[in-house]
C-alpha cells in the first residue's frame, strides 16, 4: 500500500510531530557579524576623531578670545600708564619718604623700568599664545581651508605685528624716561582694534568650517547606519531562516494547544451554566428544566411531584463570625448530606447563598415528602466539622406539591418558598407543607413590608409612646421606656409584636432604631429643660449591635439633641448579648465610658450561663413579664423572680419588674425586694404630653394584698 507523500506534506505535519530543521549557514553568519563589527568600528572612529577635532576647535576659539582680552587689557594699561607716570615722582617721594634728588631720580627710573617690564611681560604672554595659531602649526589652520589661513595671515597677523611694535615702542619710551605720547597710545588702540576684528573674522570662519565638518560626519554616520540595517536585514533573511521555521512550527503547536484550551473553556462554561461551582449541585437554570420536565412527566403519567425549598437557619451568623471561607466549606458539607438523604433519581439544587431545593419524582403519597424532610432534618443534627470548628446549623423546609399546590414550576417554587418562611416562623428546624392560608399570610407580610418601607422613608406613620417606670416606695416616676407604634393608613394601629419581626428580617429595623433613638433623646431633652428628672430607656435590636456603629449612633443622638448621657439608658435583650459577647463587651464599655446606662431586657428567658454578667458593664436587670404574669399562682415563677432579684442585689445591679398588672403582683415583688416596676397597673404606654399630665397629677396609692402562703414560702426558699 503506497502513501501519497505529496498530500501528506501539503497538509503539514501532524500535531506533536517535529519537522527536520535545516542547519544554520555558519559561514555567512560569521561574515555578517564581521561586517557589522567593522561598520560599528568605523562609526566609532569617525565619531572619536570628530570629538577630538571639536576639542581642538574649542581650544583655538578659547585662545583667540583670551588674546583679544589681553590686547584690550594692554590698551587699558597704556592709557592708565600716562596718568601714573605724570605723578610718579611725587608718589614715590611721598610713599618712600625720599628727599634726596639723586635718590628720587634713581627710584623713578627703577619704577619706570618696572612699569615697562610689566607691559612687555603682558605682551610676551599674548605673543606666546599667538605663536600657536600661526600658519604651519598643527592647530591652525591645519585641516582648514586656504581661505581661513589667508584670512589669518592678512587680517590677524599684520594687525598683531603693528600692535606688538607699538607696544614695544611705548615700553622703550617709558624705560628711557620719556612720557608716552597720545599718538603712541592711539596707535596701540587702533592696532588692537584691528587685531580684535581680524581675530573675530577668523573665529567665525573657523566655526563655520567646524559646523560643516559636523554636518558631513552626520551624513557619513547615517550612511553607515543604513548599511548596517541592510546587513542586519540580510542576516535575518539568509542566516535566521531556520529560526523562522522553528517559530512557525512552535506557532502551529501553540495554535493547536489554544484550540484545545478553547474547547476546555467551552466545556467549563457549559458546566458553570448548569452546575453550581461551589457545591457541584445543579444550579437554578438546570433546576428549572428538571422541575419543568418532572411536572410534564407527572402530567402525562399521573403522579405527584414534590418540591422542597430549604434555607439554612442563622447561616449569616456563621459567615459573620468565622468568615466566608468557613461558610463555603459548610455549604459543601450541607450539599453532601442533602444528596445522601435522597434517591439518585431525585434532583438537589443550590439556588444561591444558603438556599437549596429538592425535586422528588415518582411519589404517590403526600406524606412521602414529609418523610424525606424528616430524614434531611435528622441528617443536619450532627455537627459539621469545618477546620477546627464544630458547627451546628439547622434548616427550615417548605414543601409544595404538584398538582395540588401549583401547575407550573414557577408556582411550585413560589409556594414552597412561602411554606419555608412559615417553617421559620414556626421556630425553625422543621418543615411545613404549603396551604392556601399561608399564601394569604405571605401576601399580608409583603403588604406589611412595603408599607413599613414607605413609613420609614416618609417618617410620618411611626410614633413613640412612653411607659413609666415607678418607684413603689416613693410612688414616683423615675424613668420612661420609649415604645414605637405604627399608625398604618389602612390597617390602623399596628403593635410592635406584629411589625418588628418583619423589620428585623428586612433590616428595616436599622433606620427605625436610629429614628427611635434620636426622637427619644429629643423628647427627653425637652422634658429636662422644663425640670423633669428621670431616665429615658431605648430598646436596641441585635441588628443595630451587629452593624458595629451603635456607639456612634448614640453619640450622634446625644450631640444633636444636647441630652446628658446620664439620662439615657440602652436596653438590649439577653440573647443579643450572648450572640457575640466580645462585640457586646466592647460596645458596652464604650457606652459606659460615655456615661450611658445599660440594661438587660427580658432577663432569664432561655439562657442559663450567667458568666457574661461578670464580664459586661451592666447597670440594670429587667425581669421578663412571663415570670411576673405567673408570680402569684406559680411557685416556680415566684422562686425564679426571687433568684433574679437576689442575683441583682449581690452584683449591685438595679432590678426592674415589667408587666406588673395586679396589686397581688406588686405585693409579691415588694416582698422579694424589687421596688422598681412598670406595667398596666401603673400606666399604659402614653404620648409625651400625657406623661407630663401624669406627673403633675401624681400617682394614686396602690393597695397591698395578703400573699398566698405557698408563694411566701417559695419566695423565702429562693
Amino acid at each position: 500500500m503506497t502513501v501519497d507523500r505529496t498530500n501528506r506534506h501539503a497538509a503539514g505535519p501532524a500535531p506533536g510531530v517535529v519537522e527536520d530543521v535545516p542547519k544554520r549557514p555558519i559561514g555567512r553568519y560569521i561574515i555578517g557579524l564581521v561586517g557589522i563589527a567593522l561598520l560599528a568600528l568605523a562609526s566609532t572612529m569617525l565619531t572619536a576623531g570628530q570629538l577630538s577635532r571639536q576639542e581642538s576647535d574649542a581650544t583655538v576659539i578659547l585662545e583667540a578670545s583670551r588674546q583679544i582680552t589681553e590686547a584690550n587689557a594692554i590698551v587699558e594699561q597704556a592709557e592708565k600708564m600716562r596718568e601714573r607716570l605724570e605723578g610718579l615722582a611725587d608718589e614715590l617721594a611721598r610713599e618712600l619718604g625720599i628727599t634726596d634728588e639723586p635718590e628720587l631720580v634713581t627710584e623713578v627710573t627703577r619704577a619706570r623700568s618696572t612699569i615697562a617690564a610689566e607691559l612687555e611681560a603682558q605682551l610676551d604672554e599674548i605673543e606666546a599664545t599667538h605663536v600657536g595659531l600661526q600658519r604651519g602649526n598643527d592647530v591652525l589652520p591645519g585641516g582648514n581651508s586656504e581661505e581661513v589661513a589667508d584670512l589669518f595671515d592678512t587680517e590677524v597677523q599684520g594687525a598683531f605685528e603693528d600692535f606688538r611694535a607699538a607696544t614695544y615702542v611705548l615700553a622703550a619710551s617709558v624705560r628711557s624716561g620719556g612720557d608716552p605720547s597720545p599718538e603712541t597710545i592711539t596707535n596701540i588702540g587702533s592696532a588692537a582694534e584691528r587685531f580684535e576684528i581680524g581675530m573675530q573674522q577668523v573665529v567665525e570662519a573657523y566655526a563655520d568650517e567646524a559646523t560643516d565638518r559636523v554636518s558631513g560626519l552626520k551624513s557619513t554616520l547615517y550612511i553607515i547606519l543604513a548599511i548596517t540595517i541592510v546587513v542586519l536585514v540580510f542576516e535575518w533573511l539568509f542566516l535566521f531562516r531556520p529560526a523562522v521555521q522553528e517559530f512557525r512550527r512552535e506557532w502551529r503547536q501553540r495554535a493547536v494547544a489554544h484550540v484545545a484550551e478553547r474547547r476546555d473553556d467551552q466545556r467549563k462554561l457549559s458546566y458553570l451554566a448548569r452546575f453550581d461551582p461551589l457545591t457541584g449541585l445543579i444550579n437554578r437554570f438546570l433546576f428549572g428544566d428538571r422541575l419543568t420536565n418532572a411536572i410534564s412527566r407527572a402530567r402525562r403519567d399521573g403522579g405527584i411531584v414534590s418540591l422542597m425549598f430549604l434555607d439554612l437557619d442563622e447561616f449569616k451568623a456563621v459567615n459573620d463570625r468565622f468568615g466566608h471561607s468557613v461558610g463555603d466549606e459548610l455549604l459543601k458539607q450541607v450539599a453532601q448530606r442533602l444528596v445522601a438523604s435522597v434517591r439518585e433519581s431525585d434532583s438537589v439544587a443550590r439556588l444561591g447563598g444558603d438556599e437549596f431545593t429538592v425535586v422528588l419524582e415518582g411519589n404517590h403519597r403526600v406524606e412521602d415528602a414529609g418523610h424525606v424532610a424528616t430524614k434531611i432534618l435528622n441528617a443536619m443534627r450532627e455537627p459539621f466539622r469545618v477546620g477546627n470548628h464544630d458547627l451546628r446549623v439547622t434548616t427550615s423546609i417548605g414543601i409544595a406539591l404538584y398538582p395540588v399546590d401549583g401547575q407550573s414550576a414557577q408556582e411550585l417554587l413560589r409556594d414552597a418558598d412561602i411554606a419555608m418562611y412559615s417553617a421559620k416562623a414556626a421556630g425553625k428546624n422543621t418543615y411545613q407543607y404549603f396551604t392556601p392560608e399561608l399564601r394569604e399570610k405571605t401576601s399580608e407580610r409583603l403588604h406589611l413590608i412595603d408599607g413599613l418601607r414607605r413609613a420609614v422613608e416618609a417618617q410620618r406613620e411611626l410614633d413613640l409612646l412612653y411607659q413609666p417606670k415607678i418607684d413603689t416606695e416613693t410612688n414616683e416616676i423615675i424613668g420612661v421606656e420609649a415604645l414605637v407604634r405604627w399608625n398604618h393608613p389602612e390597617l390602623g394601629l399596628i403593635l410592635p409584636d406584629r411589625f418588628v419581626p418583619v423589620a428585623e428580617e428586612t433590616d428595616l429595623i436599622l433606620p427605625i432604631g436610629d429614628w427611635v433613638l434620636e426622637e427619644a433623646c429629643r423628647q427627653m431633652r425637652s422634658w429636662q429643660m422644663v425640670g423633669l428628672d428621670f431616665t429615658m430607656s431605648v430598646n436596641v435590636s441585635s441588628r443595630q449591635l451587629k452593624r458595629g456603629d451603635l456607639v456612634e449612633s448614640v453619640a450622634h443622638a446625644l450631640d444633636s439633641t444636647g441630652l446628658p448621657p446620664a439620662l439615657l439608658e440602652i436596653e438590649l435583650t439577653e440573647g443579643t448579648l450572648v450572640e457575640d459577647t466580645k462585640l457586646a463587651a466592647q460596645t458596652l464599655e464604650q457606652l459606659r465610658a460615655m456615661g450611658v446606662r445599660v440594661s438587660i431586657d427580658d432577663f432569664g428567658t432561655g439562657y442559663s450561663s450567667l458568666s457574661y454578667l461578670k464580664r459586661l458593664p451592666i447597670d440594670c436587670l429587667k425581669i421578663d413579664r412571663s415570670f411576673i404574669r405567673d408570680i402569684t399562682v406559680n411557685e416556680d415563677a415566684a422562686a425564679l423572680s426571687a433568684a433574679i432579684v437576689g442575683l441583682a442585689q449581690s452584683l449591685r445591679l438595679d432590678v426592674v419588674a415589667e408587666g406588673v398588672e395586679t396589686n397581688e403582683q406588686l405585693t409579691v415583688l415588694e416582698e422579694l425586694g424589687c421596688t422598681t416596676m412598670q406595667g398596666f397597673l401603673f400606666a399604659r404606654p402614653l404620648p409625651a404630653d400625657q406623661i407630663r399630665s401624669l406627673i403633675d397629677a401624681g400617682l394614686p396609692p396602690f393597695e397591698r394584698t395578703q400573699l398566698p402562703p405557698a408563694i411566701i414560702a417559695a419566695s423565702k426558699s429562693a
